[in-house]
């Protein structure tokens, strides 16, 4: 059976499973028996899934009962069952956006914060049957980027594709993504020649990934950039802020780390806030962040460009940061720039049948 087909086997047999193809690797699947996620442990090989809104109890995992590669003919399935049913909760719509980055940056005028991002919710057409074809040609198209397909009754079934990591560890020495600041993928110049808005917003988010791993004990942290990361219609300006863990695990180097700038801004607390009271609804696993932990590896990653799926669409949660020189108009186009990274996906699977 081919890739596409594999996935629709695991979706069909409602088993709670994460599919998953890190960038270089061969796509592979967690399938759980139980029905509840597990608390994780550093010595189980798991994928671990905390959603936007993290603390210590809210980091989760799939803890494999089986462990497959998806590139070659499954075994035969466990029995699984069906999700609970779900219709999704709406986010904002482009006005609501618009009026939201509107009292942002008034806020932001007065003091209040430097950065805050916020997200905008699309919905997109999409028939259950086509997600094997999506996830395969994800994989296909966006080979940089960590693509998953996870189903869980905590919350539901979720697409991500990632370029995004947000800590990869081996033998002590970590590595995370500071990846802020957008621009159109054609038109992004050299690192040294991005505008002030986005070199701030990058900035700030290296800053925060500095200090945060020197106060969990890490040793030698070095930094590597800015340099220009291109990910699918758009480009980030990205540095790799490394360390030497010693003094801390990495569960809750992850904790400390989420959410980052990135997806929250700065100050974190009172970016949060604004969230909170701007967004209708929490954002569950979209902006938090999920991946494979085994004993002697750890890559996790920022769970951006990601969806929610039901049997006949998918609800796309895209965000932007919102700074003193937003302009809502700009972020709205942004934020749609940013969403083609799926929907010209789901298109072209759409006009192949």
């Amino acid at each position: 059976m081919s890739l596409a087909e594999n996935i629709n086997s695991l979706v069909a047999g409602n088993l709670v499973f994460a599919a998953f193809r890190l960038p270089g690797e061969r796509p592979r699947a967690f399938i759980q028996d139980a029905a509840s996620l597990h608390q994780p442990h550093l010595h189980q090989r798991a994928w671990w899934i905390a959603p936007f809104e993290a603390g210590p109890d809210t980091l989760q995992a799939i803890i494999p009962d089986l462990d497959v590669m998806l590139d070659a003919e499954l075994p035969t399935l466990p029995p699984g069952r069906p999700l609970p049913h779900t219709n999704g909760q709406p986010g904002l719509d482009r006005a609501g956006y618009k009026q939201a980055v509107e009292q942002a940056v008034a806020l932001i005028r007065s003091g209040t914060l430097e950065k805050v991002v916020l997200a905008r919710t699309m919905q997109h057409a999409l028939q259950q049957r086509q997600w094997g074809d999506l996830f395969a040609l994800a994989t296909e198209r966006l080979p940089n980027a960590c693509v998953a397909l996870v189903r869980t009754p905590a919350y539901g079934t979720w697409l991500g594709a990632s370029p995004e990591r947000l800590l990869s560890l081996r033998d002590h020495r970590v590595e995370v993504d500071a990846l802020a600041g957008t621009l159109p993928a054609e038109a992004a110049p050299e690192a040294a020649n991005w505008g002030a808005k986005e070199v701030a917003e990058q900035r700030w988010v290296t800053r925060m990934v500095e200090d945060t791993l020197r106060a969990t004990g890490a040793e030698d942290v070095r930094v590597q950039g800015p340099m220009v990361r291109r990910a699918g219609p758009v480009a980030h300006l990205h540095s790799v802020v490394s360390g030497c863990l010693t003094a801390s695990d990495v569960r809750s180097l992850a904790l400390a780390l989420h959410p980052t700038p990135a997806v929250g801004g700065t100050p974190r607390a009172q970016a949060l806030a604004v969230i909170a009271a701007s967004e209708p609804c929490p954002r569950g696993p979209y902006a938090g962040f999920w991946g494979l932990h085994e004993p002697d590896r750890t890559d996790l990653f920022v769970n951006i460009r990601s969806m929610e799926l039901f049997p006949d669409k998918a609800l796309l949660h895209v965000g932007a940061g919102i700074t003193v020189g937003s302009v809502p108009d700009r972020e709205c186009v942004e934020v749609e720039r940013k969403a083609s990274t799926w929907t010209s996906l789901i298109d072209a699977v759409g006009s192949a049948g």
